[in-house]
């Protein structure tokens, strides 16, 4: 079986969830006979062809420019096109319009291996493109044979999946406990020495919609100490809300070793991110890893399907800096509530959000798609 990907960016220059995602279904699945291809696109000049451990081939097609954050590619016409011959499932990544085009446009002139989309996220912060934007969208997920959430409360709470008229399915995303570095004590020991334990951990990239200046407000409130580790647009002005703040400190180049040291020492892992564009959040899978209970908005997305309310940590009002530093107390006045959280949390994670968990629902859903075409 052959599956193509499509997306608009993948690892290694794209270390974000999206990509990683496609690389746990491909490490997976391939083991069951299943081969991938991965079409993306770069800033680099040239096309350039890559394989990633797990063998899928990942094909890097040069981009034009740019339309409210998503690339556009000549280049990456070409190999779609190329490689539709080679595919026995296409494997959609929402959103990303240019796939939308492609794929309408295809059907008109041939018929279509059966085509799966994961939706992964709305159209957020680009609102008038949204509006623009929807139409097409809406046409696209109608036309394709498969359309999966990565949780049950995006289904209820996405506009855009509601108005489809169709079954959508949910298969959650996950991680690879084995693909992690162990935690090496003398990494540890020089985080403790830099930051202390004890801590409220944010780990992530530095934009916008991840609430860090409620989680900044709510540690000036509390006096509990709080790391926020990770880079992004939004440094220089948190660094500046933070400046003089004794408590809270900043981390910027996080390597996975670092990780796994900052998530053994912290108590709490707080992801206080405010709007919808925060659609599952990977990190939390990390911090439930690491048997840490969380803290979290109500933002009616993964999160909180992620966050169990109550059970594996607790779940605040969005942009509430007083409801964030209230709950931040509660945990952090209260060890052993904490560890039955993230005691709660780590099971969950082990049933629901691991990697080969991900990957064989999706190889069974490439099989009954396949089988189904099969008997038409």
């Amino acid at each position: 079986m052959n599956v193509l990907h499509l997306y608009k960016s993948a690892p290694p220059e794209d270390i974000g969830g999206v990509g990683v995602v496609i690389q746990n279904i491909s490490r997976y699945s391939s083991v069951q006979g299943v081969r991938h291809r991965v079409l993306v696109c770069t800033k680099a000049s040239e096309l350039r062809v890559e394989q990633w451990p797990c063998g899928a081939e990942v094909y890097f097609c040069p981009q034009m420019t740019t339309l409210a954050s998503m690339p556009f590619s000549v280049n990456y016409l070409r190999q779609f096109k190329q490689l539709l011959d080679w595919a026995n499932i296409l494997h959609f990544h929402h959103p990303f319009p240019l796939q939308d085009l492609l794929y309408l446009s295809a059907r008109l002139r041939r018929r279509m291996p059966p085509a799966v989309v994961t939706y992964h996220s709305d159209v957020v912060r680009q609102r008038f493109f949204n509006l623009l934007y929807t139409p097409l969208a809406r046409k696209f997920l109608r036309s394709v044979d498969t359309v999966v959430a990565t949780s049950p409360n995006y289904v209820q709470s996405s506009m855009l999946l509601k108005t489809l008229d169709r079954q959508v399915d949910v298969i959650p995303l996950g991680v690879n406990p084995l693909t992690y570095p162990p935690v090496y004590p003398q990494v540890q020991a020089r985080l403790r020495e830099q930051v202390g334990e004890g801590f409220c951990l944010f780990l992530g990239a530095l934009r916008y919609y991840k609430g860090l200046s409620y989680l900044i407000n709510a540690a000036r409130e509390t006096g509990i100490p709080v790391v926020i580790a990770g880079r992004g647009e939004m440094e220089p002005q948190l660094r500046h809300e933070a400046s003089g703040a004794s408590n809270i400190h900043f981390i910027t180049e996080v390597s996975e070793e670092e990780k796994v040291a900052l998530l053994s020492l912290a108590q709490i892992f707080v992801f206080p991110s405010h709007v919808r564009s925060e659609a599952f959040g990977i990190s939390l899978l990390e911090a439930q890893m690491m048997r840490l209970p969380l803290i979290t908005c109500e933002i009616e997305t993964g999160t909180s399907y992620v966050n169990q309310a109550d059970v594996t940590g607790l779940i605040v009002p969005p942009a509430d800096s007083l409801a964030l530093a209230e709950a931040m107390r509660r945990l952090h006045d209260d060890p052993s509530l904490c560890r039955k959280m993230g005691f709660a949390g780590y099971a969950r994670f082990l049933g629901m959000f691991t990697a080969q968990e991900m990957a064989s629902r999706y190889l069974q859903l490439y099989r009954n798609m396949c089988e189904r075409q099969e008997n038409q």
